[in-house]
């Protein structure tokens, strides 16, 4: 017995040339698009007086403002306005306010000041939310790994 070989019949048409490009250029876009991805590292330490703290793993990040009276009672001044905190030095003077960002349960303690008077409260107050922001815009930024507070 002898097996004849089949072979399909040879179609006569060259394959396109502009097909060739097409699937050559997108396999290139395609390897592109695959060797381009950017992986930032996840570290991120912030500075402050000296210290370091990781924010690597810091689920939450919340603020407090704490006001300790002369008598030793300490108040929550993060809400109060203007009026509250006047009757308050008024009632007694001097306030040691201690502005604090907490992450996880680990307290920054960004500034602790003795106040008498309204705008040290005011001022004490601004300066602690813009380095809120700070934090913020830090923890947001893919890119940044440190940040320096002042």
């Amino acid at each position: 017995m002898n097996p004849e070989i089949i072979t399909p019949p040879v179609n006569p048409k060259k394959v396109s040339t502009p097909g060739v490009f097409l699937l050559a250029f997108l396999m290139l876009l395609m390897t592109g698009c695959f060797s381009s991805t950017k992986v930032y590292q996840t570290d991120k330490t912030i500075a402050y007086n000296g210290a370091l703290y990781n924010m690597s793993n810091v689920q939450k990040i919340d603020s407090r403002i704490e006001g300790k009276l002369p008598n030793g009672e300490v108040r929550d001044m993060a809400n109060m306005d203007k009026k509250a905190v006047q009757s308050l030095l008024q009632e007694s003077s001097p306030i040691v306010v201690t502005t604090f960002i907490d992450m996880d349960g680990q307290d920054l303690v960004y500034e602790r000041r003795s106040i008498t008077r309204y705008s040290e409260f005011s001022s004490m107050k601004s300066k602690f939310e813009k380095a809120g922001k700070k934090v913020v815009s830090f923890m947001a930024n893919k890119k940044s790994t440190q940040l320096k507070l002042k």
